[in-house]
Order: C-alpha cells, then structure tokens, then sequence
C-alpha cells in the first residue's frame, strides 16, 4: 500500500522544487498562556479527539534549535501524562495518498514516560472531532538508564511492547525529530516507520535512518489526514512540542537555509555585514535586526534571498546607524511560505568618535540638499551619500574651513529611498539620516 516513513529530525538542502509543504505550526497564538483547543487561541485548527478533561495547555514560551526553520517564534503546546482522563487533538493537514510525508519538529522533556513508556505523537487518516483508530507513526517516551534522561521509542501502530526505543536523551534539552511515511502499493501491511532524533546541526541529505520499526505487519493507512498529539495515562512524562513542519521531501520539512558565515566589521562609526549560505531551499530573504542591549531586536533591512541553490552564495549589508556601543546583529532567514529561522547573533563594539555637526535641510528632500557642516578644523573633507544596502551614490572630496561651511548637492538623478550622508575630515565623522521623497 504505502510506505510511511515519519522521521522527527532536521531536514537538509536539496533542491527540490516540486516539493509540497503540507503544514507549517508554529504555536503562534499570542503572548496569553490558555488550551490549544480553545476557539480564541488554536481551537480553530486543533480540534480535541479524545479525552474528557485536561486540555493541552498552550505556553508563550517557545523552543529553539539553532538552524531550524521554525526554531523560537511565540510559543508551544505542553503535554502532560496523568492517571485521570486528560484531552488529546489533532490538526488537519491536505489529504495525502501517494509518495513521502514527511514530519519534523521540536521536543523539551521535562519528566520521563517511566519504566514503561507511553506516546504522545501520531499520524492519522481521518482529522477533527472523531479521528477513528488509526494511529500510525506512533513516538514514544519512556525512562532512560540514568536519572535525568529519557529514550525515545517509535512503532508503526502497535503497542509499546513492539517499540523500538533509542540510546539516552537529556531532560530540559532541546532535541529536533523526523517521521517519513512513503505510500507502496504493493500490499496492504509493508510501510514503514522510520525515526530520528537530533542534538544539534542539521544533515544536508537525508541520513541513515536511527530507529526503524519492527511491527511492519500492521494495517497501512490509505491516506495522511492529520497530525495528533496525545496525554497519555501511563507514566508521568511532560514535555513541550514546538514548529511542526510537514512536507513531502525532506528538501523543505525542516530547513531551508544553511549559513556557512556571518561576520560584521566596524567601519568608522557604521557596521558592515557580510554572510554567506552553503545552501538555500525555498528562501525569500533576509531580515537584519539590531540590538543595543543584546535582548530586544528591531528590523533595520531586507537582503533578497536566491531561493533555490546548492552552491555558496554570498550577501552585505551596511548599518549606518551612527550608534556607539556594543551593538549585536543577528539575521532572520523567511521562507516563501512564511516559515522563519534566526542566524547565530554576533556583536561589534563601536567607541564614540569625536564628530562634528551636520545639518541637512529640507529632510525629507527631493531635487537638491542643502548641507551646512561645521567643521572643528581646516582641512579637506570626503562626503559619501550611502544607501541602504552600502551602495555609494556620490563621492565628494572638498576643502573646509574651521566653523560653518554651506554646500548644495543635486540630487535629482538620485531615487527616492532612505540614505546617510557621510562626512570625513580627517578623525572626524559625521553621519546623518536623510530621505527622498
């Protein structure tokens, strides 16, 4: 029939652009903690199953796996196991007959499943109120050896007497999973079931399979539907479930971007960003954003991605700014589907430079500007007009005299946008915000 192979991992860079992104879940509901299913927050998309009391709680804090495409956006669904009846739910992904599906997404245990195990994810062929039985692609929890661990374990369907369990995993770590499920029409009981677990990074390709399931026999589904999470009843495990990405390739499931670098250099009192992507699946671009206190970030531009690419691409990008300080910068990668990672953040610190004061008027301006710089010393100057991007638009050199000097610049040849304009005389730095309109 078909061959499912759900794997809980990272997924790589190959270009596949026939690939078909069937669920993108990010827990983007609000900084409100409340239930899943609750109509005002994720209830018109997660529809409850089973279960007549403790729904799935809905957290404002989110998980992160350094290169993951959906890594730390708003929040996440927390499941937690109890001996009374608690809610479990499913989400409705576009009916899937043929070919691979695959699932990836992120996973924190904060207590093990005990001796035994329990699950808490699955696939299905029906969705919403009554999803019947057909639980396939089963993950499980259970103790690990040591305290302080746990093990993973997957089925096909059958029970945990049947599971294939994993080496030890940490508690309170963040840990990115895979499931892949292909359609083989030859019987009606020959998927499988496949597994991974990762630490950290992200394969290219599609590796060797870390755990494959024994219980091959069971009945095949005829379709994906949905995806389940579920509040077992055996053990005490808890845990927190974040960016649930599903896609028919492994190409487009977990990552569309690989950095290769990302520098910045301190260049008089601007920063000059340069990175580099090893590889790009589906990327629309780059968001830069700054911070000057390392913890609250704004967006200060927008570098074009190339979309589809196995080889190095290179991009810049200069700030401006005219800030002083330690100031840290770190780049968010959106895809075309809305899906969005973070770089790693790096930071340059920039001291105070003695400058004099520039005064542009009118600002905003259009067809001339006039600029009146009062200089501290005699001397030549060099002026620049930079935009966004760090494109020079004009290159002055001119002699100054100490006090005020008055200059008028045609700009009618330049576009409409946002530029700084630059003034060097000698030590001397002076940079100003201007804008055409």
């Amino acid at each position: 029939m078909k061959n499912l192979l759900l794997a809980i991992l990272t997924i790589g860079f190959i270009n596949n652009t026939q690939a078909q992104v069937l669920l993108n879940e990010n827990f983007s509901y609000g900084n409100i903690a409340d239930t899943l299913t609750n109509p005002v927050i994720g209830g018109s998309l997660w529809k409850r199953h089973s279960g007549t009391g403790g729904p799935i709680p809905y957290t404002t804090t989110s998980l992160s796996y350094t290169g993951y495409a959906s890594s730390g956006t708003i929040g996440c669904a927390k499941l937690i196991n109890a001996t009374s009846s608690r809610e479990d739910a499913n989400i409705a992904i576009n009916s899937t007959t043929s070919g691979n599906v695959y699932v990836s997404f992120l996973v924190n245990v904060t207590s093990g499943g005990g001796a035994t195990g329990d699950y808490f994810f699955h696939i299905n062929d029906s969705q919403g109120l009554s999803i019947g039985i057909s639980f396939r692609g089963k993950l499980w929890i259970k103790d690990g050896s040591t305290a302080g661990t746990f093990k993973l374990g997957l089925t096909k369907g059958a029970s945990v007497t049947s599971a294939v369990f994993s080496q030890d995993y940490n508690l309170n770590t963040t840990y990115l999973v895979v499931l892949k499920y292909v359609f083989n029409a030859a019987t009606t009981t020959d998927d499988s079931t496949y597994a991974w677990i990762f630490s950290s990074g992200v394969p290219a390709s599609e590796p060797a399979a870390q755990l494959t399931a024994t219980d091959i026999t069971q009945t095949d589904l005829s379709k994906v539907r949905s995806i389940c999470l579920r509040q077992g009843s055996v053990g005490n495990d808890t845990l927190r479930i974040d960016g649930i990405r599903v896609s028919s390739s492994w190409s487009s499931t977990a990552l569309p971007v690989q950095f290769k670098s990302f520098t910045t250099t301190k260049v008089d009192n601007a920063v000059h960003l340069k990175w580099a992507t090893a590889s790009e699946s589906n990327n629309k671009g780059f968001e830069i954003q700054r911070s000057v206190n390392g913890a609250k970030y704004q967006t200060v531009g927008f570098v074009k991605g190339t979309g589809n690419s196995n080889i190095i691409k290179t991009y810049s990008f200069t700030d401006a700014h005219g800030l002083t300080g330690n100031i840290c910068y770190r780049l968010k990668q959106i895809d075309f589907d809305g899906a969005s990672a973070y770089s790693k953040v790096t930071c340059v610190n920039i001291e105070a430079v003695k400058t004099t004061e520039v005064i542009t008027t009118p600002n905003p301006f259009n067809t001339s500007l006039h600029i009146k710089y009062n200089s501290l010393n005699d001397g030549s100057a060099n002026m620049q007009i930079i935009d966004m991007l760090g494109k020079t638009h004009q290159n002055t050199n001119m002699s100054v005299n100490k006090g005020e000097n008055m200059l008028t610049l045609d700009t009618d040849a330049l576009p409409l946008g946002i530029y700084f304009i630059r003034i060097t005389n000698g030590t001397e730095v002076t940079t100003q915000r201007i804008v055409k309109r």
